[in-house]
Parts: structure tokens; sequence; C-alpha cells
């Protein structure tokens, strides 16, 4: 998740990191290296969970140099990195062995590509980028995405973030915003469609044909934007799968409020979320607080409330490179917990 508490005005697709080492910079060329590393003492919930330690690091690069007056030619490279141990990205082998499970973690493949994409940049037409990062979509609902560690509860199973395989066009004009995508066939990618923790969600073994996302914005001069967005996945069987989003934030000094509605359907099933944050800055320190809900409608109504999580958050910036947070989780459907986070990270 972006961990930026800024109104939508700059597409996050081309945001790394404001610490970007520039390793070379030389007849119109320039590279930049960037990355984290980050720690984070969790409890996940749950009458016999147990407070874990879990370290990952990120590393990316970026290139661009110019092909033609006015073009450049630019690249982006990124990968999520997992310590030995991490579960995060990790493969499991577990067997029952007198009824108890037992389990051992696989770390023989521990980086997940994040961004990866080629493409040209126009000084006075916007980018236009091949291969995986985030869709359109995306940019309607990022004026929410603020935490460090939660979030994206109203948006599970409706908006499915980063892909591959895609033509990806993002241009800004004056206050204006303007993005569009395409996918292209992914037969790794098939759908979920509810809740997959209570075993009710209607799952389809289609596989992608394409898809396409559109998404117009625009940012006042007073620190409001709203921002609109459409994506259709296309699958080889079966209805397509139509999602929907509308956003605002509004910006003042060290306030930063923002409010996002999504939906998306499936035939006659429908998950529909909305997702309200809030961010006060008092120096160094960042409070922050938010909810998101989720119901299911349509076909899937026996689901009822598929997200209810009110989340708290503090963050203090020891400086431009190293910040530390805390973190907590009210999740409200029926047996959930409860979770907490504490984290360090530090930015290059």
């Amino acid at each position: 998740m972006k961990k930026t508490i800024l109104a939508v005005a700059i597409p996050a697709l081309f945001a790394a990191s404001a610490q970007a080492a520039t390793v070379y910079d030389a007849d119109g060329v320039t590279a930049e290296v960037y990355g984290r590393m980050q720690f984070d003492i969790t409890d996940k919930g749950g009458e016999n969970s147990k407070v874990d330690g879990i370290g990952s690091a990120r590393m990316g690069f970026k290139a661009k140099s110019e092909i033609a007056p006015g073009i450049k030619a630019l690249a982006r490279g990124e990968w999520q990195i997992q310590a030995e141990n991490s579960a995060k990205g990790s493969n499991f082998e577990c067997e029952d062995v007198n009824d108890t499970s037992t389990c051992k973690v696989s770390s023989s493949d521990p980086f997940a590509a994040r961004h990866l994409y080629a493409g040209f940049e126009f000084d006075e037409g916007g980018t236009v980028v091949f291969g995986q990062t985030d869709t359109a979509f995306y940019q309607a609902v990022a004026a929410t995405d603020i935490f460090n560690t939660y979030g994206y509860e109203a948006y599970d199973l409706i908006e499915d973030g980063r892909q591959e395989g895609q033509i990806v066009y993002n241009g800004e004009f004056g206050g204006f915003y303007v993005g569009a995508s395409y996918q292209f066939r992914d037969d790794n990618f098939t759908v979920d469609f509810g809740n997959p923790n209570n075993g009710t969600s209607v799952t389809t073994n289609a596989k992608l044909d394409s898809g396409y996302a559109g998404t117009l914005g625009y940012t006042f001069d007073f620190g409001l934007a709203a921002y609109a967005g459409y994506h259709v996945e296309k699958f080889d069987a079966g209805e397509d799968k139509k999602n929907m989003a509308l956003s605002a934030s509004y910006s003042w000094e060290d306030l930063y409020l923002a409010g996002a509605y999504v939906t998306t359907e499936l035939g006659d099933a429908e998950l529909k979320g909305y997702d309200l944050v809030a961010s006060y800055d008092i120096n160094a320190v960042s409070l922050y607080t938010g909810y998101a809900a989720q119901k299911a409608e349509g076909s899937i109504s026996d689901q009822g409330d598929t997200a209810k999580a009110f989340k708290l958050g503090a963050a203090y910036k020891f400086n431009s490179n190293m910040k530390a947070w805390a973190e907590y989780l009210n999740d409200g459907l029926e047996g959930a917990d409860d979770k907490w986070t504490i984290a360090l990270q530090y930015n290059f």
C-alpha cells in the first residue's frame, strides 16, 4: 500500500522513494536506485495467537533517457524481498501427524515483483508504459490508501491491485488527470467473488481474457480532489466483472480527509464498500484513523457484511529516511479478531 498522506494529485504509478539515489546522470541518461528495509512486530489476534517478528525489504531502480525532443524512454523495476523465515511470500509444506499440523517454510523464492515496465514519457502528453504495475482504476481509490500496514478492506475482491501484461497511460493537464489501461490475457488470473474466509464466495475457473480500466479526476487549487474510475475484467467463460469507484479528498494545512465508494458486479452477485480516512500531522508525528465497510448483495446477499474495519495509527518520522509506526485494527465481523502492528522502516 502506498504510505504517503497526500491529496491524489500525482499518479501513484511513478511514485517511488523521495530518497532515491541518482547513480548515473550524463548525456541525457539518468538512473536511480531506491529501496527500504523494514521490521514488523505483529499480533494477528486469536486465542492462541503469538506476537511475531517479520523482516522485509524493497529494492527498485528507475532509468530515463531522451530519445527525441520532448520524448524520453523510461523503465522501472521494483521487488519485495522477504527475510529468510518470513511468512509473507513464502511457501509452506505441511503434513498432519497425530492430528497436529506440522509446517516448514521454503524460502527458495523470496522475491516478488511489484513494478516491471518500460515505456515513454512525453513532455506535454503524459506517459505510456508496458508491463506490470497498477491498473488505471487504482487512481480512483488511492485517496484512502494512507495506512502503513492495514487498509484496503473495502476494496477486497473488488480491485485486484497491480497486474502484469498491461498497457497503461497516465496524463495530467492542469488540474485534470486522465488514466487508461488495457490488460492482455492472463491464464494465471482467476476470480473469487465474495468472502473466501467464510467459504461462501463465488469461485470460477475461467481465465482472464482481457481487461480495461479508465479514471478521470480533477484537483482544485483549494485542496479538494475528486476521482471516478471504471474497470471491466472479461473472462473466457461466464459474466464480465465490472468495478466502479468514486473518491474525494481534501487537504488543508496538516489535515487530510478522504472517502471512497466502490462497487463490483459479477452476474447477479454484487459487492459494495466504502472507505473513510482522516489524518493530522503534528511536527514529526502523524495521527490517522479510518473505517472501511463492505457488504454483499444480489445472489450472495446471504453473506451480509464482508468487511467492518476500524483502524487507528500513529507514525513518527525520525528524519527523511527513518520512521516508525503503530497501528491497530478492530475487526467487527463475527468471529474475527483484532490485530496490531509496531514497525520500523528505513528508506533510501
